[in-house]
């Protein structure tokens, strides 16, 4: 590959193509447009999207009525369910198949848990096992972990996740429905309704863990690690951090995000005297008494919204310029956001909806993570998309001694595409005459080449020999935009 530095060569492209340069001390922008690739249709009630620990070739898709966990594998969704339990559930509104969390030991005991309601319409959380064919389970394993009875039809939760720092199981529990938890089940420690949970359950029946937050107080149920939630319809994990983000719907006001981190259990977030930082005027609770944990970010029934879904803080592969970057959206409206959080304010506020669909994608039911820690866009009405970057970057196989393809779609039509490379890793490293900062520590220029009049860019090159097993990170960018990141490994 071609090994001048990429600040010197890129110095050279402005100098023979006439690219505007601005001083190399200038501080340029990480543009990066965003954009959504759908890997999936026709999946009515799609409601949550997931892997199994360290799966990068599969995704399993909930669907809420059909009842069923489906599989996307290698970007083709299988015919044959995963699971069906549609005998199982209860179904309208916000009942039906809510929840599915695989063990994190999944690879070698098969292990996966789901939530769903009851032909009853309570709430129950349920252990099964996969066959010995990887893209089937086996109904008849179904081992009840939890059932919590419901006495109204919503606010039922759903959500389930593992940490990734104890292991630990967490279920979102809803207030138990109606409006106004007419019954305060959520400041009522002896309620499970109007919490999350915190169960240890490698083996069944589940244990409580020893430091779960109220273990020692009479008061409030073992079980519980939170308090004062309405109705937490999606939660997750940083998957490096361990803290939590918890979206957590609100009455008829205000949507909230709340935040923890690793391991700060025992808070109580405030519903129902508590609407994210409005006060209701029900009783409950002391409306702004020190006890209670106020939300990170909230946001008013205005312009249409109505619901917030809760998502993901980005830690993926392909776009580094996106770490510890939290994205949430609405379900009545369309909207999708993102900020940072430091763990002390919010930053960079950003809309997202532009970029990710442009109000197209309806019903956001909830986003989801792969094993690689991409994250995806669930619509009720059966849609699933990835969030990608719009310059988007492939690659064929890199083989020692041979060459190799890099590909760039929807750059600017006829412009110069500059490829480079880095064997030290991800960063960033700007380029201030293209106005860019490229994802890539110590990037090496591998070429530049002329887009084509449909956006499309083709570098071939070969790799070098005796290279095999060396990881190598690529990536491609223009004036003022950058592509998605692939790391491979020289076979």
């Amino acid at each position: 590959m071609y090994r001048k530095p990429i600040h010197r060569a890129v110095a050279y492209a402005v100098a023979c193509f006439g690219v505007v340069a601005v001083s190399f001390t200038a501080s340029p922008s990480q543009a990066q447009t965003l954009a959504v690739e759908q890997v999936a249709s026709g999946l009515s009630g799609a409601l949550y999207v997931t892997s199994p620990p360290g799966d990068t070739q599969r995704l399993f898709v909930l669907q809420q009525n059909a009842g069923q966990i489906r599989i996307i594998k290698d970007g083709n969704l299988l015919t044959t369910p995963f699971l069906d339990v549609r005998t199982r559930i209860s179904t309208g509104g916000e009942r039906g198949l809510l929840g599915l969390a695989f063990h994190p030991d999944y690879d070698s005991n098969g292990y996966f848990f789901i939530n769903y309601t009851n032909t009853s319409g309570n709430t129950v959380v349920a252990r099964y096992e996969v066959t010995a064919d990887p893209d089937v389970a086996d109904f008849n394993s179904e081992e009840i972990v939890l059932t919590v009875s419901q006495p109204y039809s919503n606010h039922n939760g759903g959500c389930l996740q593992f940490s990734p720092m104890d292991g630990y199981l967490y279920i979102g529990m809803g207030d138990g429905g109606s409006a106004n938890d007419p019954g305060n089940r959520a400041q009522n420690g002896q309620e499970l309704l109007g919490k999350v949970l915190r169960i240890n359950v490698d083996q069944l029946p589940y244990t409580i863990p020893a430091d779960n937050p109220f273990i020692n107080d009479p008061a409030v149920r073992d079980e519980i690690w939170t308090i004062g939630v309405r109705n937490p319809w999606r939660f997750s994990f940083d998957r490096i951090t361990g803290d939590l983000y918890l979206g957590d719907v609100g009455q008829g006001s205000n949507e909230e995000v709340d935040f923890e981190l690793a391991g700060d259990g025992g808070r109580n977030y405030g519903w129902r005297c508590m609407e994210g930082t409005r006060c209701t005027g029900l009783s409950g609770c002391t409306c702004n008494a020190p006890t209670l944990t106020l939300p990170i970010y909230e946001y008013l029934h205005s312009g249409g919204r109505c619901s917030i879904t809760g998502g993901y803080n980005y830690r993926g592969q392909a776009i580094p310029l996106l770490d510890n970057t939290y994205f949430f959206a609405d379900y009545c409206s369309r909207n999708i956001y993102s900020f940072n959080y430091d763990g002390q304010q919010v930053t960079n506020f950003t809309d997202r909806t532009s970029e990710l669909g442009g109000g197209s994608i309806s019903s956001i039911a909830s986003f989801g993570e792969d094993a690689n820690g991409e994250i995806y866009i669930v619509s009720l009405g059966g849609t699933i998309n990835k969030i990608v970057t719009k310059m988007k970057l492939e690659a064929t196989d890199l083989v020692a001694g041979q060459r190799a393809t890099l590909r760039v779609t929807n750059a600017t039509p006829n412009g110069n595409v500059y490829f480079a490379y880095s064997l030290a890793g991800t960063g960033q490293t700007p380029i201030p005459p293209l106005n860019i900062t490229v994802a890539l520590q110590s990037p090496v220029l591998a070429g530049r080449v002329q887009a084509n009049g449909s956006g499309v860019a083709i570098l071939s090159r070969s790799v070098p020999s005796g290279t095999s097993g060396q990881r190598v990170w690529l990536q491609a960018g223009e004036q003022g935009e950058t592509t998605n990141v692939i790391s491979t490994v020289i076979q």
